[in-house]
């Protein structure tokens, strides 16, 4: 008697560990719900439309009992209207692609449904710390993150042959005076006079691509909690300085550093003019499907004052919309749990266009290249997610461009930008 009495509690502290959200088929009933996806075009030929199509259709036939309607959404002002507009008046929307900088927003609004009662002991060791703490806020989980665009550096492995420098690895990454040296032997002029320049990186406010440079001396923009803008700090300074360096005292990036767009930072690394560029998984999947006859590989970013390899990224984020019927919640959740996890990528081919945020999630890495950016997200460092204006972003983001272009001395630079920023950052925290 004992024996049983032993036996059924242990299964029943079994199933309350589990919680409702290991159920795999959790809606008892059939179960309508809508999610409305950035980019989604119905019928159409895209990497995007083709693949979410294709992902719905799987979890139907998995779930018989959840009915998924895709509502595509443009990337656009009128797009971001609609999201919104379908938010504020509940007009059945479960599942949708949320930015990182509407995230807080949402949340505090109360449109979220928190994730903590349907994660898993396995999906909470298997997502990245990083990933979930970039979908936080205020303490709570509020997303879902499905992939991050973690930056790496594209090296053109001839000029690297050509002057004799060695490729750093991910276990022998270049220390930040070891990258300089580097990119010294790597800037030079060929005999037809034409320039060479080691490095260069996407650098306009709006497209900035140089994130594991401002984290590699251990600062940051903001706090971890988003509470304080730091990039003032001891840490943030020297990175901005560093970043100066590489143009106005060492010479190994073109003049265009810090005032350059992405596509123009591509052409110069395709048209062999730079020996590397820092850019987003994006370019590796552009240099895969061009047949361009340049020699590339991707390295790691270097490793400043912090001493240990960072990356920095965009992420992908499907928020669940709060809504009454507990039943529709789960559905949205279990399928949000899907489209975000390792199962989708290995369903659906080509679903995985940047690295997942999960360790099981290894569907991007299909060659060596692939792989080095996949394993360069455990060392991610992202910022917390805050409501802060784009006029707040864009005036940081120049005075980092001033810095890097020598305008003005990290110093001053952050200074101006400091309290402009706090004061919005402050803002947000009152309005709670």
């Amino acid at each position: 008697m004992l024996r049983r009495l032993s036996i059924i509690m242990m299964t029943i502290i079994m199933l309350m560990s589990a919680g409702p959200a290991c159920i795999s088929n959790p809606a008892p009933k059939n179960v309508e719900i809508s999610f409305y996806k950035r980019g989604y075009v119905p019928g159409g030929k895209d990497v995007t439309s083709e693949t979410i199509a294709k992902a719905v259709e799987v979890f139907r036939a998995n779930h018989p009992n959840i009915t998924v309607h895709i509502v595509g959404v443009p990337w656009t002002t009128e797009g971001t209207n609609q999201l919104e507009a379908a938010l504020v008046s509940h007009s059945g929307m479960h599942v949708f692609s949320v930015s990182a900088i509407d995230l807080a927003r949402y949340a505090r609004a109360g449109y979220l449904s928190e994730l903590d009662p349907y994660l898993t002991a396995n999906d909470r060791s298997d997502f990245y710390t990083s990933g979930l703490q970039a979908a936080a806020v205020d303490g709570k989980i509020y997303a879902w993150p499905v992939w991050v665009t973690a930056v790496s550096i594209f090296a053109n492995t001839a000029i690297f042959e050509e002057r004799g420098v060695a490729l750093p690895t991910l276990s022998k990454f270049w220390t930040w005076e070891e990258f300089v040296t580097a990119g010294q032997h790597l800037t030079f002029s060929r005999a037809d006079g034409s320039k060479v320049y080691a490095f260069n990186a996407s650098s306009q406010p709006g497209v900035v691509v140089y994130q594991p440079l401002i984290y590699m001396d251990g600062g940051r923009v903001l706090s971890p909690d988003g509470r304080k803008f730091t990039q003032n700090s001891a840490e943030g300074l020297s990175a901005l300085q560093k970043m100066a360096d590489m143009t106005q005292v060492y010479k190994i990036t073109p003049p265009d550093f810090g005032n350059v767009d992405q596509l123009m930072a591509r052409k110069q690394f395709t048209d062999g003019q730079l020996a590397m560029v820092m850019d987003t998984p994006s370019f590796l999947s552009e240099l895969e499907k061009s047949g361009n006859a340049i020699r590339y590989a991707v390295i790691p970013p270097p490793a400043g004052k912090l001493g240990r390899l960072v990356t920095g990224g965009a992420f992908g984020l499907y928020g669940v919309v709060k809504v009454t019927d507990s039943q529709e919640q789960l559905a949205a959740h279990e399928f949000a749990r899907y489209i975000t996890g390792s199962q989708v990528a290995k369903d659906v081919p080509g679903y995985q266009q940047a690295p997942g945020l999960r360790k099981s999630n290894t569907s991007f890495a299909t060659n060596a290249n692939r792989e080095i950016i996949a394993k360069l997200v455990a060392f991610g460092v992202y910022e917390p997610p805050v409501s802060v204006s784009p006029e707040a972003r864009l005036k940081q983001e120049t005075a980092m461009q001033s810095v890097i272009l020598g305008l003005k001395k990290p110093p001053e630079a952050m200074a101006e930008i400091a309290p402009i920023f706090q004061r919005e950052l402050d803002m947000q925290f009152a309005k709670r």
